[in-house]
This record gives C-alpha cells, structure tokens and sequence, in this order.
C-alpha cells in the first residue's frame, strides 16, 4: 500500500542517504520526532540515544548499530533509540568526529610528534593494508573517542531527557483532557438506578 510506483535504484538510495532529497534539516526533524515518540521513560530513551552518540565517536564504521545496541541493553537503554543515536555519525559528520578523535587520542598517548608518520590515508589504505598498518591510525583514535564520545554522549542525553520527558507529559495532559471530554457512553434513555 505505501511502496513507490517505482523502486528506487541503488544510486538513488545511495544518493538520498548521502544527501536527502527533502534536505537535511528535515531528515534530522523527522528522525528527532520519531526518537521522542519512542515507547519507554524518557531515561530509557535519552539513555538510548546517548549511547548511540558515544559509539558513533568508535573508528569502528559498520558495527556501530551492534555496539550501539549491545551497550544499550548492558545500561537499561532503549536500543531502538541507540540504533537513532548513531545517526549522530553520519557522512557529513564523520570527518569531523575522525580528526577529533585521532588528535585527542594522540594528545592522550603522548604521541603527537609520530603523527607525521603515518601513511597516506585513502580507501585503498583500509581495503588492502594489513592490521599493522592500520593500527597506527585506529589506535589514536579509539583510545581518543572514549572521552570524545562520552562528551557526545553527555550533550546528547540531557536535551533529550529534557524533550522527550516535555513531550510525555504533553501527551499525558492531552489524553487526560481527551478522556474528560468524551460524553457519558450509556444509551438514551436508560436511567440510572440510585
């Protein structure tokens, strides 16, 4: 009932992940009101989501929903809204997030000076290259996305405590109201016995 006419090609789903056709500030207004409207307290999905946000700070790119999931359930959060959360790492992001996090890791190491030693990055560089190449890249920058993701952790979770609790309790209010509005349902009529 509610599939395209049309499939999208894989150049065109790829194409609207990387730049969604509506335009980025929708993409993320739409994710953030389905975030808000998760089942759970609004710990257990701002708990989610932060968690999604610390594990998007990982070099590890393609097991982040796994991470993101298994930390979740570890905290008591809402693994639907980890798997949210790590929207937080996203294309236009992540170059970001890496050079964050591979310079504080190598500020935490002690290690700045070797930076100039590394190789070339490119694709073909995580494609090809044995672990011992790569280890002096991934290394920095794990050791540097714990503090760099707990500091996007923390500045994910409490605005979105704030929101979701804001909108629970809207909601409450307005089922309340809803249900004090609705006429008494007994058939015309009938009377009361006292």
């Amino acid at each position: 009932m509610f599939k395209r006419r049309k499939p999208r090609s894989i150049i065109e789903k790829w194409q609207q992940f990387f730049w969604p056709r509506e335009g980025w500030m929708r993409a993320i207004k739409y994710t953030w009101q389905r975030a808000i409207r998760l089942d759970g307290s609004a710990h257990s999905i701002a708990m989610g989501l932060a968690v999604g946000a610390f594990v998007s700070a990982t070099p590890f790119i393609g097991t982040h929903l796994l991470w993101a999931a298994l930390v979740a359930w570890v905290l008591g959060g809402n693994i639907i809204a980890s798997a949210i959360g790590t929207w937080v790492g996203n294309p236009l992001s992540f170059p970001f997030i890496w050079i964050m996090t591979f310079n504080v890791g190598h500020f935490i190491l002690g290690t700045w000076d070797q930076t100039t030693d590394l190789p070339a990055l490119s694709f073909g560089l995580f494609l090809d290259a044995p672990l011992s190449t790569l280890w002096p890249v991934i290394f920095p920058m794990l050791v540097g996305g714990i503090p760099v993701g707990i500091a996007m952790g923390v500045a994910t979770y409490y605005p979105s405590l704030w929101a979701v609790r804001f909108y629970q309790e809207k909601r409450r209010a307005k089922l309340a109201r809803v249900q004090q509005q609705e006429p008494d349902k007994s058939p015309k009529g009938e009377e009361t016995s006292s």
